[in-house]
């Protein structure tokens, strides 16, 4: 019995050390005001939020982009219009980055405006445009759910960057990771920034498919989404995953903003929340 009891105890022991140390503290949340959000970015230069919302998946010029508050308490609903279903986004110096079916849209920040459109080269094919990720010297790369490649932004003009039929099988989620491109879809998938050729990433425990958004914690840390998956799940560089909790978080394209610690996250049924991140280390 008492062997038993050590035995018992060795194992919640074990367990408990297991368990993930993040930990999400909600700061805010803007309940159902928006129209199919899908990605959320912080501007913490601007003290704003810029949430894009599809409001149905179609060219019908219907799409916009809201801007709210840092501290949730004032939001401009239809920021900037003119957009058909602009899904990711990122930030480089003053220009927002917006993925918009078949085509990459820059919003300026500080006119609050739309300034250029980049046509994807096979936009006849309707690549459907889904995530953004910008490097440290603004390069800038777009996944193709439906064209099963990445594009990049040079000289003012969208080219094809990447092609491949398996591993960006309904590409998604994309974060340039130093020297490689991390992606998201059916797949987790690396890639060489420099040669294109693929990096070899340990197989995710527990498997893990269908990555939708992808921000990082720390250096050996992220935090993903799952399109079939309303959990939030931390991803380690050694391929250890957990879920945060049980909840059903129920998120889209999340970002998080390291040197203030906050995660904002859009959320199914037109929400936007905003939390604290704890327990990163």
């Amino acid at each position: 019995m008492r062997s038993q009891l050590l035995i018992s105890s060795f194992l919640l022991l074990l367990f408990s050390t297991a368990l993930p140390a993040v930990e999400l503290q909600l700061l805010w949340s803007v309940k159902a005001q928006f129209e199919m959000p899908e990605s959320a970015v912080i501007d913490a230069q601007r003290q704003y939020v810029y949430v894009s919302n599809v409001n149905e998946y179609a060219l019908d010029n219907n799409g916009y982009v809201s801007r709210v508050s840092l501290d949730g308490k004032h939001v401009d609903k239809r920021w900037v219009t003119g957009l058909n279903s602009p899904t990711g986004m990122a930030i480089y110096n003053n220009s927002l980055f917006v993925a918009d079916v078949d085509a990459l849209v820059c919003i300026d920040l500080e006119l609050g405006e739309i300034s250029h459109r980049f046509a994807a080269p096979d936009a006849t094919d309707f690549p459907v445009l889904n995530d953004v990720a910008i490097s440290k010297t603004g390069i800038v790369f777009v996944s193709g759910s439906r064209s099963q490649s990445v594009y990049r932004l040079d000289n003012k003009v969208l080219s094809l960057w990447l092609h491949d039929k398996e591993r960006l099988s309904n590409a998604n989620g994309l974060l340039v990771d130093g020297k490689r491109l991390l992606h998201g879809g059916t797949h987790w998938s690396a890639f060489d920034l420099a040669s294109k050729q693929r990096v070899s990433f340990p197989t995710i425990t527990p498997l893990l498919k269908e990555f939708d958004g992808i921000t990082r914690l720390t250096q050996d840390q992220f935090l993903v989404t799952l399109v079939d998956d309303a959990k939030l799940w931390t991803v380690k560089g050694d391929g250890s995953a957990s879920a945060v909790s049980n909840e059903q978080w129920n998120g889209i394209d999340l970002h998080y903003h390291a040197p203030s610690g906050l995660l904002a996250m859009p959320q199914v049924g037109g929400h936007l929340s905003v939390f604290k991140v704890l327990g990163v280390n």
